[in-house]
């Protein structure tokens, strides 16, 4: 797991370097927002975050999330359609990085994340599976638009992807065939899972 960690840590430590000297040597103007709240909505659910930002170029973005409910995608995995319903329940630390002058609406993130997604899927014959990811701690590497360190109404839109150890995935009901190979083989339920995000918030 170190390994599969490490290379987050090392691209979050590279962030975090380039934010102290880039904040010794710039200067902020009027609507530099030290601080925001916000609000986001995303695969894994909603999460509040707090973001202390550095300079204009780095922030620091601190995230709780939380989310139980129906998955409005119903799979069809080798031929058989399935529903699914889970949980979520995330904290995670992440580092927003701006490297354009003068395009400080674009950042590079990277950040790790602990908690766990528990699914539930059920096919259309009763056979039902317990799909779980309980690994910790995962990386989070990603690209994100908007979200400056202004004052203000903020927002914010996210493209990335969380990695992770692979879920546990078992079968804990019904009389057909086992797919849980088929299932843990879906993009859905692998060891990359991809992320979309939106922010609103507030710099002060």
């Amino acid at each position: 797991m170190c390994k599969r960690v490490l290379p987050y840590f090392i691209t979050f430590f590279l962030f975090q370097t380039h934010a102290f000297a880039d904040h010794h040597k710039s200067e902020e103007g009027s609507d530099f927002a030290k601080y925001a709240v916000s609000l986001a909505g995303s695969f894994f659910g909603p999460s509040g975050n707090f973001q202390y930002n550095a300079s204009k170029k780095t922030s620091y973005v601190f995230a709780m999330g939380i989310f139980s409910g129906n998955n409005p995608i119903e799979p069809e995995i080798n031929g058989i359609s399935y529903k699914a319903s889970g949980s979520s329940n995330y904290v995670g630390g992440f580092v927003n990085h701006r490297p354009i002058d003068g395009a400080e609406w674009f950042r590079l993130v990277a950040g790790i994340g602990i908690g766990n997604i528990q699914n539930d899927v059920e096919d259309d014959a009763g056979n039902t599976y317990k799909i779980n990811y309980t690994e910790n701690p995962v990386g989070y590497l990603g690209i994100g638009f908007g979200a400056e360190a202004k004052k203000g109404f903020i927002w914010g839109l996210d493209l990335g992807v969380l990695h992770t150890a692979s879920p546990v995935v078992q079968k804990v009901g019904g009389n057909g065939e086992d797919e849980s190979s088929n299932l843990a083989d879906y993009w859905m339920f692998g060891g990359l899972l991809p992320n979309l995000q939106f922010t609103l918030g507030w710099g002060f």
